[in-house]
């Protein structure tokens, strides 16, 4: 065995101390794997080169494979000496579903953090956090007011698909008892105190949690009434007070889809709520954001953050998170813009001790692949080439792009980004179709749908799905595109070829899409769903199609990896085949590549800083230019 060493390290390689190998080359071995960043790809590799290791790259590499949140969260939760489940059986007796381990488990956390009166000390006192604690003692302004408090709730970041709905109105039913104890020892308080919890969800999941409550419980088990829309008004104090559960949505806090000033919000009826729960709670992330400030506001005894994704693209997506937990000193601004965030953008090992800590008591994470036995799930790439006349198009807009905007690379004066944008926009349309870059072409042509090497290629694959199988066993398939446009054009084709399809998007209303989701998963003839893929990330159930098509790369992957979720989910009893169009040679290429990148970043939770529309241009200039 022998040790690398480095004669000039670059600051790529600053943190590998040491690399051990060894030298006998009979036998291939894997010994270790390298994970570079992709500006630092060369300096890695020449640094091993000159050490005479060899390392060899990974082919399609995706690092959301190896790494995702759970990195920030531990899998190693502790739930105490016990993870005795008898007190639930009760609760579990007007249950209509059978809980399954992980959703009994996470019931069991939800109520150790509401119950635990000094999670929050320990987390303080833990000698993980030494580091900060004697950088506030140099600082003491720092801590004025910011004493820690008692627990106010947890974060369920279980994978999605792993019923987190169910599990909070377990865990809602379970409390039952705890809250209406709580609202007559804070009677007299200037708010009124209510037992019932407040879950705020998207309009697109409002329906389902309604579903939920029906489905899985026995009748007036969980008592509940909707606060949302024109008769909200009619709601009296009594219904209110007496539920069990209240749900509303983000449009009922604030001005927001509340444009009638005589209609009541949620911040209006000046509840102290037992508990409220935020579904999907990163769109809480943006902490400058009215309905944000709005929601911190909120009063309640605790607080339940559900989300499948606690951290998009960076680590203040977190502190909005503790924010609302109001669990100081980990709420607070100065601990997370001093100590975390520029600790760990340095990598720091004990910065991010104290954050595996912190997510480990407060957050619970599990992912599908852990848990369940899912059928097996397959994704393709479906690489497409244009025909020469449109490839030649395609280069010209590329060549007048980068030639336009190429000075970003290496300057940050001022730039036209709604231009830049545009331009980047039509670029990406012209891989669906040429008809989105119209003006560009100076031939008469006749448009048709079949103009689109995509929709060809897709209708071909159509075609041979509607020939297996019969009524029932036919089996159905999901369309994503962040263009409504382009599912317009796919729609064409597949009305020229006799398959009926129905929609999803985010123009339509709560009815509307009722009405095509039944359509789509009870109509035997209607085996197409066309689908905005922002539409597609809340809310939405997909297990009877087995088949996703993602028209072109998004720059969120993470909009993605939500959008085939709605099939790969708890539930999912057959194979899953996902498809994801690139045009050969294009922009599409590119942000694939880009794709990686932001794989990365989230991998290492290292946020970018300054101007973010500016990088994100800066980023896409640097890979059209290679």
């Amino acid at each position: 065995m022998n040790k690398a060493q480095f004669s000039r390290p670059e600051p790529a390689l600053i943190k590998l101390q040491a690399f051990v190998v060894t030298k006998t080359p009979t036998i291939f071995q894997l010994r270790a794997c390298v994970f570079s960043r992709s500006e630092d790809v060369q300096t890695v590799l020449s640094g091993f080169g000159s050490a005479d290791i060899e390392l060899l790259s990974i082919w399609n590499y995706n690092p959301d494979l190896f790494f995702r949140i759970p990195h920030l969260t531990s899998q190693h939760y502790h739930l105490g000496q016990s993870s005795d489940h008898s007190w639930l059986d009760p609760y579990i007796a007007l249950c209509r579903t059978t809980l399954k381990d992980h959703q009994l488990s996470a019931v069991q956390f939800l109520k150790r953090n509401e119950s635990n009166e000094e999670i929050t000390s320990q987390l303080w006192s833990h000698s993980d956090n030494d580091w900060i604690r004697d950088s506030v003692k140099e600082c003491t302004e720092l801590m004025a007011g910011s004493e820690y408090e008692k627990p106010r709730g947890s974060i369920l970041a279980d994978d999605m698909g792993l019923g987190k709905t169910l599990t909070a109105l377990m865990f809602i039913l379970a409390t039952s008892q705890s809250a209406h104890l709580s609202q007559r020892s804070r009677l007299g308080n200037s708010a009124m105190a209510s037992a019932a919890t407040l879950i705020v969800c998207p309009l697109a999941t409002l329906s389902n949690w309604e579903n939920e409550i029906q489905m899985h419980f026995q009748p007036q088990t969980i008592t509940y009434c909707v606060f949302h829309g024109r008769n909200r008004g009619e709601i009296t104090h009594n219904k209110l007070m007496s539920s069990m559960v209240v749900l509303t949505t983000y449009e009922m806090i604030g001005k927001t889809g509340n444009s009638s000033t005589s209609l009541p919000t949620i911040e209006s009826l000046n509840i102290c709520w037992f508990r409220i729960v935020l579904d999907e709670a990163h769109m809480i992330r943006n902490r400058s954001a009215t309905r944000t400030q709005l929601i911190q506001r909120l009063d309640a005894k605790f607080f339940l953050c559900l989300t499948g994704t606690p951290l998009q693209n960076r680590l203040t997506d977190l502190q909005s998170l503790f924010q609302l937990l109001k669990m100081k000193p980990w709420s607070e601004e100065w601990i997370w813009s001093n100590f975390l965030i520029p600790n760990i953008n340095v990598g720091s090992s004990q910065a991010i001790k104290s954050l595996n800590r912190l997510m480990d008591r407060i957050c619970l994470r599990r992912t599908k692949d852990v848990l369940l036995n899912l059928p097996p799930k397959t994704k393709r790439a479906v690489v497409v080439h244009l025909s020469s006349d449109w490839q030649k198009i395609s280069h010209e807009l590329h060549q007048t792009f980068v030639q336009s905007f190429g000075r970003l690379r290496t300057s940050a004066d001022v730039w036209n980004s709604g231009e830049f944008f545009r331009q980047l926009t039509r670029i990406r349309q012209f891989c669906n179709h040429p008809l989105f870059a119209r003006e560009e072409i100076k031939f008469d042509v006749q448009w048709e749908w079949n103009h689109s090497a995509k929709a060809v290629h897709l209708i071909d694959k159509l075609k041979n799905s509607e020939s297996q199988g019969s009524g029932s066993t036919r089996p159905k398939s999901v369309i994503f595109s962040s263009y409504v446009g382009f599912l317009e054009i796919i729609e064409n084709g597949l009305r020229a070829n006799s398959i009926q399809s129905t929609w999803l998007t985010g123009k339509m209303s709560i009815s509307q899409r009722d009405e095509s989701l039944a359509i789509f998963r009870g109509n035997t003839d209607c085996n197409v769903l066309l689908g905005s893929i922002a539409a597609a990330g809340v809310g939405i159930d997909l297990r009877c199609a087995e088949h996703v098509y993602i028209m072109e790369p998004s720059w969120n992957p993470a909009m993605e990896a939500q959008a085939i979720d709605r099939l790969y989910r708890l539930g999912q009893v057959k194979p899953v085949n996902v498809y994801r169009y690139y045009v050969h040679g294009t922009l599409e290429t590119n942000i694939y590549q880009i794709q990686r990148r932001k794989g990365e970043l989230a991998m290492s939770s290292v946020p970018s800083g300054g101007d973010e529309e500016y990088k994100s241009a800066q980023l896409i200039m640097s890979s059209l230019a290679r």
